[in-house]
């Protein structure tokens, strides 16, 4: 379940392949990202009902957002 859930979240973005997408691309995934945690869908919902530890607070959610709206 977990190796799934890594290898579905690394297609969709994979922070070690991160300098080789473009600027625009970069801004996207972030934006995407920025959506996806303050939607409460990031981490995945599976995940965080097995370990609700795993919750992004709200400073990780404003952490994600400011770096999303400084890639430009």
């Amino acid at each position: 379940m977990i190796a799934n859930g890594v290898a579905e979240g690394r297609s969709v973005l994979n922070f070690s392949e991160w300098t080789t997408y473009s600027p625009a691309q970069q801004q996207m995934l972030l934006a995407a990202s920025c959506q996806t945690a303050t939607d409460g869908t990031m981490p995945g919902s599976a995940w965080t009902l097995l370990h609700p530890e795993a919750r992004l607070s709200t400073q990780d959610i404003e952490t994600i957002c400011t770096a999303a709206r400084q890639v430009r």
